[in-house]
């Protein structure tokens, strides 16, 4: 031990350097080696990357934000590259470096986490020719400029996006053989191979069938197409642009299985009524959620009570009124449970989501589009009476009616022919004169409507912000006089990336829009049709004519007549006025947390107003007709001195809200092997409501000065209402959601997707406020199995199946009490009283939709051929419905969640590529649904259970709900003609009475009939008459369209049809049968009317008194509503390129668009379509529109 320490001793100085020299070798390796290490790791980041037209400054920064590696460069060396187009996915730093600077005379190198990068110059001849500098543009098979494709050397990462114009200038090293990919969303990729011969390229992409909406926007999230599992539909822009579209309605009609869209009438700005799979109410809305660009749609005011129906129908109420088809980017219809149970309380009617236009990366770009269309009158399809056939049919009453005193002019020239107040002769020769005259009041009535619209729209943006700005102008006129629909909108929408995590979007959009219309109390329609064509609007000397036949009441406070009565004159005197403004803001804030999880705060905020004037001109027919002060008289009759005009006044405002925080988790694992998409958000929402109305009895238009009448010693009638005066009206709603939604997907073949959602309101009863809601779904994209492969047959085909529930609310009944006072004259005890109490209904619940359905989508032959398949069979239960009470409870009924219905059907979608060459393609699609809709409960379990009384009128049974019948059935009775005998309408019957006798008599056709004029006639048998005479609401509907284009021209086409449904006859709305209504004009099938015994006619015996033809419900009543309607036909000429460059443009584009160009059915009316309204009747309208960009 001793020797050991010794030695250790000896050798210490020697040990000490050795140690020393040790240390700092091992410190120099460990800094090679940590050097060696951090290069390594450094070269090793991986970044992903997506790239256009940037600099390489922009690379180097989006580089830094996502490692923390650091760039040394020249400035002015960096500017001698081009703008690049970059792309990578998970790719190391060193390799995107390798192919960016690959033939630039770029080098870079690593110094730990800092990157050297410098320019060595043109060494060499050779390397001066290792360049290429390539040109070229970018459009459609239309000849369309596509702005953002991507151009890139095929097998690199550098590339270029083509700018506004379609133009690329992409810089490559020069090779034996350069091709360049093109690539763009919606568009087959494309390979070119560069001819250095040609100057300027030319390259021509092609619509790519199932990428045309790969993406699916639901509203919340956007979710890859074959991920999937709900049954959605979709439009683009393309499908949009160019076709002369006025509103959203007119997008959707006819174009997608399932969507049945109705235009009810044909007035500017009037809404259409749109319906997802059926009817899924009684007595709630049907109508479906509108989203707009992630949020529920507002700007709704409420309804005017003193507007008018016709005005309460318009968009004008309606936030759906403020979009403009110019802006929209895609519209996406989520149809079952998969798609809309995220909405919640809201979806049991489908959803439309609707994505406006933003800005994209690239140089500022303007479009101007200017329109200019007109609109033809309607015409009388019904075969009414002309003057002779009128003439000799007032001749026919007045021989069988002498007594009576109708307003005809005919009838009252012979009756006072034979009072001797005029000579026969002088009698006839008035006749004489009144059949030289045949007026056709359609022509008088209806104008060629005149229409401009304009719009431009201003879009850019760099890396960091994009930006687009929209204006729009319109202004239509009616077919009906006095009558001009105006729309003014504009907006403004911002994205900006403050750094790689925090991204804001915010849009703020404001409009004005205003209609005129006249305020006459004459519906211009009814007149048309049935005013007598003997009836002139202007008499021989120019002047007014006044329709005598239309009120032949004598005044009795003057000599003459009590009314002057000339449609003309009277539409055009009385106007009503509304201003509608509202206006939108829009903020949302998107956080990247970390990879695949994004926060986001979205709110928006609404204010809309409107305010409704309706004038009536002192001494006009309406005014004097609708006086209030007419009531005072004993006469019941207005001085006209007292015919002083009248104003009615409505304001309106609504202010809503809605604010969503929402968590989302998206991220592929293995490759994307595994993807996982998870959801969580919670929504508050808010709307509250205002309105007031006011009625002033006398109008000045001169000094526009609204006054009251001098009513001094002046006795009121006691059955005189003051509600007439004015309303108000408040309303408010709250809700608040919490909801999640998760999906998995393996290898994009087999993916499963759930949602959940948590729904509260403050209108449902406390002890059911809050409902969950909920789904399951699944989706197996069979074509991505391995063994597909081989079967090139296919391109897609995939199976999909759901199950949830969904919700909606009816307002008809509420938790509440409501006190209601229309009225001034109920007195008690002193004190007024109000005249309704609505009892509460606490235990009000939700209406839940039970949602089952199965899908298929399938592409074949490359893409040529799309079909999809849709079978559901929805259930929804707790609907609200009318529950008759014992009297004991001192209600008659009260409205409770009592009934339920099923709707059930199959959607068929088809599109095809029939042809596809250089110059020429054709395509069309097609989709066909068939809806089956039946109570399965409600109050009435069967027809008999519904009282009928003889000679009752069975109006109210156009709203009555049976178990086992559809929801918008028409009950009443065949009617199998006249009984020859005693001129009594017939009804087919069949059934027995309780003896096992056959019922009725039998008939000349071999079946039984019952005469329901007799007074004898037996409960039993209207009962046994009385059947189902149809629907409201077509089960079958349907659409096509086709598309031609041949190098820059192009002509499309589109089409709807409905059928298996009734709509209301315009025999009707008339009293056809009853002798009082001959003074107007009828249809000439009453000239055939049964005069005699042994008469043979379908049309019975004219009485004085109430008749079953007249008051009872037939099914002539009703007609064959199914109708194929042409709804849009386009020609469209893209101008040439070259003329576009001399003219300092872009692009430019002329086309031409027919709307309601004809229809094919077998209804008598004006359209089908209007559902047998006697409203505004829809026209054909001539579209002519100028597109340029620059």
């Amino acid at each position: 031990m001793e020797k050991i320490l010794l030695c250790l001793r000896v050798y210490r100085p020697h040990g000490q350097k050795f140690w020393k020299t040790m240390k700092l070798f091992m410190i120099l390796m460990c800094c090679f080696t940590f050097s060696l290490s951090a290069n390594s790791f450094a070269q090793q980041e991986r970044v992903n990357l997506d790239l256009r037209d940037v600099s390489i400054k922009t690379l180097f920064s989006e580089i830094q934000r996502q490692t923390k590696l650091h760039f040394i460069f020249s400035n002015e060396q960096a500017n001698r590259l081009d703008k690049l187009m970059v792309k990578a996915t998970d790719e190391t730093v060193k390799s995107v470096l390798d192919r960016i600077f690959e033939g630039t005379g770029f080098t870079y190198t690593f110094r730990d986490d800092i990157i050297m990068v410098r320019f060595e110059g043109e060494k060499t001849v050779q390397q001066v020719k290792k360049e290429v500098i390539i040109r070229g543009v970018v459009k459609d098979k239309h000849g369309e400029s596509l702005p953002g494709v991507s151009v890139w050397l095929k097998g690199t990462t550098v590339g270029v996006a083509t700018d506004v114009k379609g133009e690329f200038r992409l810089t490559v090293p020069m090779q034996d053989t350069i091709i360049l990919r093109f690539t763009f969303i919606g568009m087959k990729p494309k390979d070119v191979v560069y001819d250095e011969k040609i100057k300027s390229m030319l390259v021509i992409l092609e619509d790519n069938v199932t990428e045309m909406d790969e993406v699916v926007v639901t509203g919340y999230q956007e979710i890859k197409k074959e991920r999937m599992t709900g049954a959605v539909e979709m439009i683009t822009a393309k499908d949009i642009v160019n076709k002369g579209y006025t509103s959203v309605e007119e997008i959707l009609k006819g174009t997608l299985a399932g969507v049945t869209t109705m235009s009810l009438s044909g007035r500017p700005g009037a809404q259409a009524e749109i319906r997802i799979r059926g009817v899924n109410s009684l007595t709630g809305s049907s109508d479906p959620m509108w989203i707009v660009d992630g949020m529920p749609l507002q700007g709704d005011v409420p309804e005017i009570s003193m507007g008018g129906t016709e005005f309460q129908k318009t968009v004008l109420t309606s936030g759906i009124g403020n979009i403009s088809p110019d802006d929209i980017e895609s519209i996406t219809v989520l149809k079952d449970a998969a798609a809309t149970a995220v909405y919640g309380s809201r979806a049991a009617n489908g959803v439309i989501v609707i994505t406006t236009k933003r800005g994209t990366v690239g140089k500022s770009y303007i479009n101007i589009q200017v329109s200019y269309a007109m609109s033809e009158a309607p015409e009388n399809r019904l075969k009414m009476m002309n003057s002779k056939q009128k003439i000799a049919f007032e001749r026919g009453i007045y021989a069988d009616f002498p007594s009576l005193n109708l307003s005809g002019r005919v009838y009252q020239l012979l009756d006072n022919a034979d009072q001797g107040i005029i000579s026969r002769k002088d009698a006839e020769l008035e006749i004489d004169k009144l059949g030289k005259v045949n007026t056709n009041w359609f022509d008088e009535i209806f104008r060629m409507a005149r229409s401009q619209s304009y719009s431009a729209t201003l879009s850019g943006g760099n890396e960091e912000t994009q930006y687009y700005t929209s204006l729009f102008y319109s202004t239509q006129e009616g077919i009906v006089p006095n009558n001009k629909y105006d729309a003014l909108s504009g907006s403004l929408k911002l994205t900006h990336d403050f750094n790689k995590s925090l991204r804001v979007i915010f849009n703020v959009s404001t409009s004005v829009r205003s209609d005129r219309s006249t305020a006459s109390v004459l519906n211009p329609l009814v007149y048309a049709t049935f005013a007598n064509p003997y009836e002139q609007v202007y008499d021989e000397n120019g002047d007014w004519a006044y329709d005598r036949s239309y009120t032949k009441v004598l005044s009795r406070l003057k000599d003459g007549y009590k009314y002057d009565v000339n449609i003309i004159k009277d539409l055009n005197e009385n106007t009503s006025k509304t201003r509608y403004l509202s206006s939108h803001i829009n903020l949302k804030l998107e956080y990247k947390i970390m990879k695949g999880l994004m926060a986001s705060v979205m709110g928006i905020y609404s204010n809309s107003s409107s305010h409704y004037r309706s004038a009536l001109n002192p001494g006009s027919y309406s005014s004097k007709y609708s006086s209030w002060v007419q009531n005072l008289y004993d006469e019941n009759e207005t001085p006209d001195y007292m015919n002083n005009g009248k104003m009615t006044e409505s304001n309106s405002r609504s202010e809503s809200w809605t604010e969503r925080f929402q968590l989302t988790y998206a991220r592929g694992f293995h490759g994307e092997d595994h993807y996982v998409n998870i959801l969580a958000a919670q929504e508050v929402s808010s709307s509250k409501g205002f309105s007031f109305s006011s009625m002033i009895p006398e109008w000045s238009p001169v000094y526009g000065i609204a006054t009251y009448p001098d009513l001094s010693g002046m006795k009121l009638n006691s059955s005189m209402s003051l509600a007439s005066f004015g309303s108000h009206r408040e309303s408010q709603d709250r809700s608040v959601s919490f909801f999640v939604t998760g999906s998995y997907s393996y290898k994009d073949r087999y993916v499963i997707f759930g949602s959940a959602r948590w729904d509260g309101a403050d209108i449902i009863g406390t002890a059911n406020r809050f409902s969950p809601l909920w789904n399951v779904s699944a989706k197996w994209n069979i074509h991505n199995e391995s063994f597909m492969q081989n079967l090139p047959l296919f391109n897609q085909l995939a199976f999909r199946f759901s199950y949830g529930y969904t919700g909606s609310i009816d307002r008809n009944a509420l938790p509440f009490s409501r006190l209601v006072m229309y009225r001034t004259n109920y007195v008690y005890d002193g004190i007024k009283t109000v005249d309704e109490y609505v009892a509460a209904n606490p235990s009000i619940k939700w209406q839940r939709t039970q949602d089952r359905s199965f899908g298929l989508d399938m592409s074949m032959l490359d893409n040529r051929l799309n079909i999809v398949v849709n079978y559901y069979n929805n259930v929804t239960r707790d609907l609200l419905d009318t529950k008759y009470l014992p009297s004991s409870t001192g209600f008659r009924s009260i409205v409770a969640n009592v009934a339920s219905l099923r709707n059930s059907g199959w959607e068929f979608s088809l599109k095809t590529l029939n042809i596809k060459t250089t110059d020429f393609n054709w395509t069309t699609s097609f989709n066909f649904a068939a809806n089956k809709n039946v109570v399965l409960d409600t109050y009435y379990q069967s027809l008999d259970e519904i009282s009928v009384n003889t000679n009752s009128t069975m109006e109210s049974m156009y709203s009555l709900y049976v178990k086992g019948e559809n929801v918008n059935s028409f009950y009443g009775y065949r009617y199998a003609g006249v009984d020859p005998a005693t001129g009594g309408a017939l009804a087919y019957v069949d059934g027995f009475n309780k003896k096992g006798e056959r019922l009725g008599s039998l008939y000349k056709d071999g079946r039984y009939v019952i005469n329901m004029d007799n007074s004898e006639i037996t409960t039993t048998e209207l009962h046994a008459a009385r059947e189902c005479l149809g629907v409201s609401h077509p089960p079958y509907t349907g659409g096509f369209s086709t598309s031609f284009t041949y190098k820059r021209l192009s002509l499309s086409a589109s089409f709807t049809f409905m059928g298996g449904h009734k709509i209301r006859s315009f025999q009707s709305y008339t009293s056809n049968g009853n002798v009082y209504a001959s003074s107007k004009n009828v249809l000439a099938m009453e000239l055939n009317r049964w005069r005699k015994p042994g008469d043979i006619t379908d049309i019975p015996k004219y009485e004085t008194s109430r008749t079953s033809y007249l008051y009872d419900i037939y099914d002539f009543r009703f007609e064959n509503g199914a109708f194929l309607k042409c709804n849009n036909v386009s020609f469209g000429y893209n101008v040439s390129r070259q003329l576009c460059q001399l003219l300092h443009i872009s692009r430019a584009r002329f086309n031409f668009n027919l709307s309601n160009l004809f229809t094919l059915t077998k209804y008598r009316g004006i359209d089908p379509e209007n559902k047998g309204a006697f409203g505004y009747p829809s026209a054909r309208r001539y579209n002519f529109t100028l597109s340029v960009g620059i």
